[in-house]
């Protein structure tokens, strides 16, 4: 089973109280457009999940039926402690890997791009994430049942939720053997002193054993995000500029060996010819990326955020009983909704004019959806409907009252 799902309404409540806290405690690590941004992360990590593209159940599944593998019992509570640590220890290298290959580190970059540190930074996911399966093979190949398999990794998952915290200091006889807030702020810093530290999942005793572990030190602040700065809050670039960035690279290099190359080598490694292109590493930023926003553009985000993540759970659980086309189209759907936010968030011109054209796109698609799904119930089209004329009235509203020839008359 899953867990993850189960545990979503718990971390929702959990970074509530986590904002609370900061509010009381004076130490707030929360900004409105860097959570929203990577709460989109997430929410688009599970809607790839409509699309059907993984294949790592196929290659499980045929592994285990080509070799004729003997499958584990699972009857006696040794055998599920034995799976958690070996999922964990596949873990570790699963991490380890996805920092020092760029065909890995394309995918994890995600996740350590905010510069803010808060339990928004656990779920702050990748969406490309479709190699990283190869690491649990051992699994399998060792007699682990599949569901198992996602049982152990659900549980290990939900782990690390509350170690993205500053708020819990250090634990102590813990700290040498689990992972903790402590020295999981070292993993996300991108100080040089903490670069590229402390993969482990649960157990931080990996990075003692193999050479990886860091601590964390009081005299040396932490600070996050990645070292070149991502500099946007468009999810959609955020999943994809480093891929962007390593095919463009592996497609500027004059030499064969290098363009394959490339995507097995450490991120900030260029080939010889291309060395002008080396990222600079700015890790000491001059400041966060904070362009202004208007109090009305962050208030319409942050409620259009929340209403679309209320859409987005009801299509997961409901999508199988649709067309693929229309899974496609909501996917897409989602995709515009959080690139216009992200355009909003940033102050760019263009924010307003594609939200009001996906607002008429909506308007259409819904009252059309019928037609064109006749699986899609008449009643869904309207609440869809209504969603669009209220969220237009929403931006009327706003720039009628707004308008400089209103105010001062």
């Amino acid at each position: 089973m899953n867990y993850v799902e189960v545990a979503i309404p718990f971390f929702i409540l959990a970074m509530a109280l986590e904002y609370l806290y900061g509010l009381l405690a004076k130490k707030q690590t929360y900004r409105l457009n860097d959570t929203v941004n990577s709460l989109q992360l997430g929410v688009l990590s599970r809607l790839v999940d409509i699309l059907k593209l993984g294949f790592a159940g196929v290659v499980f599944g045929a592994l285990v039926k080509w070799m004729g593998l003997p499958q584990w019992s699972m009857e006696s509570a040794w055998q599920w402690v034995a799976a958690f640590v070996a999922y964990d220890f596949c873990y570790y290298w699963k991490h380890r890997f996805g920092h020092e290959w760029r065909i890995m580190w394309a995918s994890h970059v995600a996740h350590h791009q905010s510069e803010e540190f808060n339990l928004s930074t656990a779920l702050r996911q990748t969406g490309t994430d479709y190699i990283g399966f190869v690491f649990y093979i051992p699994l399998f190949l060792a007699g682990v049942p599949a569901a198992v398999v996602v049982t152990v990794g659900s549980l290990n998952l939900i782990y690390q939720f509350w170690v993205h915290t500053e708020h819990i200091r250090r634990l102590g006889p813990l700290e040498w053997i689990l992972v903790t807030p402590s020295n999981h702020r070292v993993h996300h810093a991108r100080n040089p002193e903490y670069l590229d530290k402390n993969y482990g999942g649960v157990f931080i005793l990996w990075d003692r054993m193999f050479g990886t572990f860091k601590d964390e030190m009081p005299e040396v602040p932490c600070e996050y995000g990645i070292t070149s700065g991502l500099k946007s809050w468009n999810p959609l670039w955020a999943n994809l500029h480093f891929w962007h960035d390593t095919a463009r690279l592996a497609w500027r290099t004059r030499s064969w060996v290098d363009k394959l190359r490339i995507w097995f080598m450490p991120p900030a490694w260029v080939p010889a010819d291309l060395a002008g292109d080396a990222q600079p590493y700015a890790w000491k930023s001059p400041g966060k990326f904070d362009p202004p926003a208007t109090t009305f553009g962050k208030t319409y985000v942050f409620i259009q955020f929340w209403l679309l993540t209320v859409g987005s759970l009801w299509l997961l659980g409901v999508v199988d009983r649709f067309p693929y086309s229309f899974a496609i189209a909501a996917f897409l759907w989602f995709c515009i909704s959080f690139y216009a936010q992200g355009a909003w968030l940033e102050g760019q011109r263009h924010g307003r004019w594609l939200e009001w054209i996906r607002l008429a796109a909506t308007l259409v698609l819904a009252l059309g959806s019928h037609q064109l799904w006749p699986e899609v119930p008449q009643t869904l089209g309207l609440v869809v409907a209504t969603y669009s004329g209220v969220s237009a009235i929403a931006l009327l509203i706003e720039q009628f009252t707004s308008s400089p020839a209103l105010t001062s008359a």
